[in-house]
């Protein structure tokens, strides 16, 4: 038997259900079961957007406090200068940024990096603006969505931190209509920003990438120092620059320097000028070779230096050290 309900309890009844259809907020699917969950009322830190734009703090932190990002900043700097400083201890690197810069952080940067703003004439951070937005869900956007895919190497760059070079004012001002859209007209106006720095050739990497993972950090430089030991070993009878091989695995002078020296406990071209040599004592003990062809051979490019460093390293001349190698009953001198 049906149940009826009289006109004048169903007008009452229908207008109670389209107040709670009204003031009711969709109801968030259960991605385990794909089906409607009870809502919960998030706390304020819970609630999650793609993109937060707001504007940069007057003053950051200072002295030993330190910072890691764990997500993508992308910082305008306003109307006072900024300084930033990246690593730590030795490895520790600063960089100023005139008003008007555009850098590119991205996520877990090393723990010291912080921007420091100046006052200018009274300006203080006036026009500054920091848009704040997870890798996380990029990559997962990534997959779905294949066109994401052309912001992957600026998204790789940004783990190195990146400075802008010379923007145009289009780009400048997108970034600022950013701030006062919401949404999807927000996110829209963000993938056409992602989409246009991702073409922009001229840019400045802040960071060595050996320092730029605070977890993967000693293995990514030791992964590097073994690649280069590896390209020296193959190629040491050329000429080689600690700038060249740095670069071969991705590492800058100064950091690649300092790395070599603490996994070989040699410079790099005390390291060079050691397979040489040690070369060169292999040939002298092997073969009749004049001691000019081998100074050639080995990769040195004058027989007085082969001689000094040589002497330096083994106690005696090319000549002294070959002699020592035929005399009979005696034990020859070390070629390594």
């Amino acid at each position: 038997m049906l149940n009826t309900i009289p006109p004048a309890s169903a007008s009452r009844t229908h207008a109670a259900a389209a107040r709670s259809y009204t003031n009711a907020r969709p109801r968030p699917l259960d991605a385990r079961r794909g089906t409607a969950s009870e809502p919960a009322v998030p706390a304020p830190e819970e609630v999650r957007v793609t993109i937060h734009c707001e504007t940069s703090p007057a003053a950051s932190v200072r002295g030993n406090e330190t910072n890691c990002l764990h997500e993508h900043e992308l910082h305008l700097i306003g109307a006072a200068p900024a300084r930033l400083r990246v690593g730590s201890g030795i490895d520790e690197e600063t960089h100023r940024f005139a008003p008007g810069t555009v850098v590119l952080l991205g996520p877990r940067l090393p723990h010291s990096l912080v921007f420091e703003h100046r006052p200018l004439h009274g300006a203080g951070n006036a026009g500054s603006l920091v848009l704040r937005f997870g890798d996380e869900p990029l990559r997962r956007g990534m997959e779905l969505f294949p066109e994401l895919r052309d912001a992957a190497p600026l998204l790789a760059r940004a783990r190195q931190g990146v400075q802008f070079v010379g923007l145009n004012e289009g780009i400048v001002s997108r970034l600022r209509r950013i701030e006062m859209l919401q949404g999807l007209a927000r996110f829209a106006e963000f993938t056409v920003l992602l989409n246009e720095l991702s073409q922009w050739s001229e840019y400045r990497l802040l960071a060595d990438a050996a320092f730029t993972d605070d977890s993967l950090g000693e293995h990514m430089a030791a992964t590097r120092i073994h690649k280069a030991l590896d390209h020296i070993r193959d190629n040491y009878v050329d000429e080689l620059s600690l700038a060249e091989v740095g670069a071969i695995v991705g590492m800058r002078e100064n950091a690649f320097s300092r790395s070599f020296r603490r996994a070989t406990g040699q410079t790099f071209t005390d390291f060079v000028i050691g397979l040489r040599v040690a070369r060169a004592c292999r040939l002298l003990a092997s073969t009749r070779q004049q001691v000019s062809s081998i100074c050639y051979e080995v990769g040195f490019n004058n027989i007085s230096n082969f001689n000094r460093h040589f002497r330096r390293i083994k106690g005696m001349t090319p000549g002294e050290f070959r002699a020592e190698c035929q005399r009979p009953g005696v034990p020859a001198p070390s070629v390594s």
